[in-house]
C-alpha cells in the first residue's frame, strides 16, 4: 500500500539546509510536522505534461512518500532528482504523478515529433470531446456518400499532442481542434486529403487490457 503526504512550499526557515541542497535544481520541498519521522522524497510532476515535454525546474517537485521498495526503485529520489531535468516525457504525465524512468526518453533526442497537423472536428467524431494529450488514436476516414461511401483506417496509433475546444462546451455537440503527431509527409498528405474530401473520425486506442 502506498502512503503519501503531499508537501507544498512552506516556511523558508523550515526548509533549512535541504533547500540549499536542491535549490540548484529549482525543486521544492518541506519538512512535515515537528517530531514526525521523515521519509524519503521523490520527484513528482507539478502539473500535467504532454508527450514530448522537455522537463524543466518548474515542471517537477519533491514530495515525501513512504513507498514499498518495488515502487521506490522505479522513481527518482532527492539524491537522483537532477537526472530528471532536461529529459523528455514519452507519454502523458498527470499532475502529482511519480516520475518513473519509463516516463522519460534518455536517448538525448530533444526534438518534437517530426510533423504535427491539426484537425477541427465535431465532438462526436473525437470520442465525444474526451481526447487528451498523450492519447493514442486510429484515424478513420469516410470518403464518398451514399452507397458509394467507403470507410477505412488510414493511420494507426497516432499520438494526440494537444486538444483545444472552440464554441460552447456546454452544448451537446461542439467543435475542437486536435493536434496529432505524424512520422512522415505521406501520413500528412493522406490525412489532409481525407479531411478535405471526406469525414475524419478519431478512435481512441485503450491499452489497459491484457
Amino acid at each position: 500500500m502506498v502512503r503519501a503526504r503531499r508537501l507544498w512550499p512552506g516556511s523558508r526557515a523550515a526548509l533549512g539546509g535541504l533547500l540549499v541542497a536542491v535549490s540548484a535544481l529549482g525543486l521544492f520541498t518541506a519538512f512535515g510536522a515537528a517530531g514526525a519521522e521523515p521519509v524519503r522524497s521523490y520527484v513528482v510532476a507539478r502539473h500535467d505534461m504532454a508527450p514530448g515535454t522537455v522537463i524543466g525546474p518548474g515542471d517537477v517537485g519533491l514530495q515525501e512518500m513512504d513507498l514499498p521498495p518495488e515502487v521506490a526503485r522505479l522513481g527518482f529520489d532527492d539524491s537522483t532528482a537532477e537526472k530528471v531535468l532536461g529529459q523528455v516525457t514519452t507519454g502523458r504525465v498527470s499532475a502529482g504523478q511519480l516520475i518513473a524512468e519509463s516516463d522519460l526518453d534518455e536517448s538525448g533526442d530533444r526534438s518534437r515529433p517530426p510533423l504535427e497537423i491539426s484537425l477541427q472536428l465535431d465532438s462526436d467524431r473525437a470520442v465525444d470531446g474526451g481526447l487528451m494529450p498523450g492519447d493514442l488514436v486510429h484515424v478513420v476516414a469516410t470518403l464518398g456518400s451514399g452507397r458509394d461511401a467507403t470507410t477505412t483506417v488510414i493511420l494507426r496509433d497516432v499520438t494526440v499532442m494537444d486538444v483545444a475546444r472552440s464554441g460552447d462546451p456546454g452544448l451537446s455537440a461542439f467543435r475542437q481542434t486536435v493536434t496529432l503527431a505524424l512520422e512522415n509527409t505521406d501520413e500528412a498528405v493522406a490525412l489532409a486529403s481525407a479531411a478535405d474530401t471526406g469525414e475524419v473520425t478519431l478512435v481512441r486506442v485503450n491499452r489497459s487490457g491484457p
